[in-house]
């Protein structure tokens, strides 16, 4: 391991400190716009975006994904987060089964949904894209996402539920 000496390491100190400053010191606190969380796994990608601070009545958000395997369908929605390393997958979870394709607060995804899905599920781009806007609330059914852990999350839907590789969550904060 090689040490600099003093004086190289508080130069290098007060770079860092300066990069991280600036762009907070040139934006006035009023004006911040929290940046889209982005959490990855394998190839997969998912941002979202606001994810703090919500409204807790109703809220719109953009979610994104990259990158997901477009053999397995996925649901995009509100949830509960789930213990970090239990295995189990996301849930409960808002918007529940959604066969009329009518509630803003989920999403389908799949490019190879069932015959009974074709009009319901919304195809990935190229590349295992998608991107659509939840408008969701605090509450999952009785659930308070205010008190209890709640997350932006993809997870393989019912025609492969028990793939966990498509499980990305990030964590959202209501007022």
């Amino acid at each position: 391991m090689r040490v600099f000496p003093k004086i190289h390491r508080a130069v290098l100190a007060a770079i860092a400190c300066a990069s991280l400053l600036l762009p907070a010191m040139s934006t006035p606190a009023s004006a911040i716009i929290y940046p889209a969380k982005v959490t990855k796994s394998g190839k997969a990608t998912l941002s979202v975006k606001p994810v703090k601070n919500l409204n807790a009545t109703s809220t719109r958000i953009k979610v994104k994904g990259k990158g997901f395997d477009q053999r397995t369908g996925i649901y995009v929605a509100l949830c509960v987060t789930p213990r970090k390393g239990s295995g189990i997958y996301p849930g409960p979870c808002g918007g529940g089964i959604n066969m009329t394709a009518s509630d803003p607060s989920s999403a389908w995804i799949s490019s190879n949904p069932p015959p009974y899905g074709r009009d319901l599920a919304i195809p990935y781009s190229k590349g295992g894209r998608f991107s659509v806007t939840l408008t969701v609330n605090s509450q999952i059914g009785d659930i308070d996402c205010r008190r209890v852990s709640c997350a932006i999350v993809t997870r393989a839907d019912h025609t492969k539920s028990s793939i966990r590789t498509s499980d990305l969550f990030i964590p959202v904060t209501f007022k």
